[in-house]
């Protein structure tokens, strides 16, 4: 049997999860796989389980990895892969059933160098349910600019981009939107004939970065589908998205990059521009990410040399016009000119939105009292309710709705209760209710007093 798609699997210490990854792997639709899975010394029991798994399907190829590199890792993948298309698939993480089958076929069909799809995250809740939140490589937001041509503008990403193929220009501007290379495939000849290789640097951070950046300047063809297969994990304290070396890790994707002749070459018009909006907003999202976990600390070392570095290359890249304010909007180009000019003043001007956040938390804490709650309103603003009371573990006990529909039923494994049974168990209960709508507070307030609620125990000045 020839493999249609070739799966890489890197790992490392990650027994808690991949039965369910290879799970998921093994039962895809499209059953002409092959499953390269790369273990780099697991002490956990991890290359136990490949090896079971292996002996059950003759698709799966074991390899060891004597460093520990995501990129080495993948790289060795991509050295004995012989599927006409190539994935990675992430150990701690795992895809829909048809994720490798809807991909092969608009791949093969519209004959693309790379498909690929949206993504969930998820997290598991207190409770043990898990809360999935779709990831949309496009918005929704209308075009800029219209009436000027696209060649003269910077493009916006939209929905009307799902299920086009896309030229060079267009993968351009989804440098910095498409960040992530597990969610897609991509023609195996495409990335030989390229010489698209993953950076081999110690650990596993962030080697997407100079991957995806290779892609974007080589391919000509390149489609999107409005679906979400791929379900990546969040809250492991092992992941590399929050390490407080993380700002050198990108230093170390792009300096690799800078150093690539035939890559820099590649870097003309619009991907060029978008080239460097990719490391603008790396640089300013990875460094107020770790400003926050270091309690804006801003003269720590871990933060120095990287972040001179990149102040150096993006503010040549505005001195010769490649980055422009109508390529970020106007609150996040003040935020970048601020740390380039001065970290001490980003800082502080950091620190305090970052003190009105956490006074803002520490009020309501404080007004719930380590008391269960009532959250009243299943939309969006309820669900983030629910994981802010989740992240502070703040017993939920209840959502509440108006909708008659709702009532009976659950969400995320809390019961859904009307107004009336809510007001039944009030006297019997010291429960803060907490009011997630935008509008309609006053009206709702109202009617709790009505049915004998507290006044005192509904709240609607919320952290989120």
């Amino acid at each position: 049997m020839s493999a249609k798609v070739s799966v890489i699997l890197p790992s490392l210490n990650v027994a808690a999860y991949i039965r369910e990854c290879l799970d998921s792997v093994t039962n895809q639709s499209l059953h002409e796989l092959e499953i390269i899975c790369i273990d780099a010394g697991s002490t956990d029991g991890t290359a136990e389980i490949l090896e079971e798994y292996a002996g059950k399907d003759s698709r799966i190829i074991l390899l060891h990895s004597e460093i520990k590199s995501y990129g080495r890792q993948v790289n060795m993948g991509l050295d004995h892969a012989n599927g006409k298309y190539v994935a990675i698939l992430e150990t701690d993480d795992w895809i829909e059933k048809d994720m490798y089958q809807c991909l092969y076929t608009i791949a093969e069909k519209d004959r693309l160098d790379y498909a690929a799809a949206d993504f969930d995250t998820f997290i598991r809740l207190q409770n043990g349910y898990h809360y999935f939140t779709r990831q949309r490589i496009f918005s929704d937001v209308e075009q800029r600019n219209t009436g000027q041509k696209e060649s003269d503008i910077f493009p916006v990403p939209v929905r009307g981009w799902y299920g086009q193929v896309l030229g060079p220009d267009r993968i351009a501007v989804l440098r910095s939107t498409d960040y992530v290379l597990w969610k897609g495939i991509y023609n195996r000849e495409f990335l030989k004939e390229n010489g698209i290789r993953l950076h081999e640097s110690p650990g596993a951070a962030f080697q997407d970065m100079g991957f995806l950046q290779q892609v974007k300047s080589c391919a000509k063809r390149a489609e999107y589908i409005d679906e979400s297969f791929y379900r990546y994990r969040q809250g492991r304290e092992e992941a590399s998205s929050g390490c407080l070396e993380g700002l050198r890790y990108y230093e170390g994707e792009f300096r690799w990059l800078d150093e690539q002749q035939s890559f820099m070459r590649s870097l003309k018009g619009i991907h060029r521009n978008y080239y460097y909006f990719t490391m603008s907003i790396a640089f300013i999202t990875k460094y107020e990410q770790i400003l926050s976990g270091l309690h804006v600390e801003w003269e720590d070392d871990r933060l120095e040399e990287p972040c001179e570095w990149f102040q150096r290359q993006i503010s040549d890249a505005v001195e010769e016009g490649l980055l422009e304010e109508r390529m970020y909007g106007e609150e996040l180009w003040e935020r970048l000119m601020r740390l380039l000019a001065s970290r001490e003043a980003h800082a502080g001007r950091f620190a305090d939105r970052g003190k009105e956040q956490e006074k803002t938390e520490q009020a309501f804490l404080r007004v719930i009292d380590n008391r269960p709650v009532v959250i009243f309103g299943c939309g969006i603003r309820g669900e983030r309710l629910m994981l802010f009371c989740d992240r502070h573990q703040i017993r939920i006990d209840a959502f509440c709705d108006n909708k008659e529909e709702l009532h009976g039923k659950k969400k995320y494994g809390f019961p859904i209760i009307s107004p009336a049974e809510l007001a039944e168990a009030a006297g019997d209960r010291n429960r803060p209710v907490l009011l997630s709508m935008k509008e309609g507070a006053d009206q709702v307030r109202n009617q709790l007093a009505a049915l004998g609620i507290e006044e005192s125990l509904v709240i609607e000045k919320l952290p989120v």
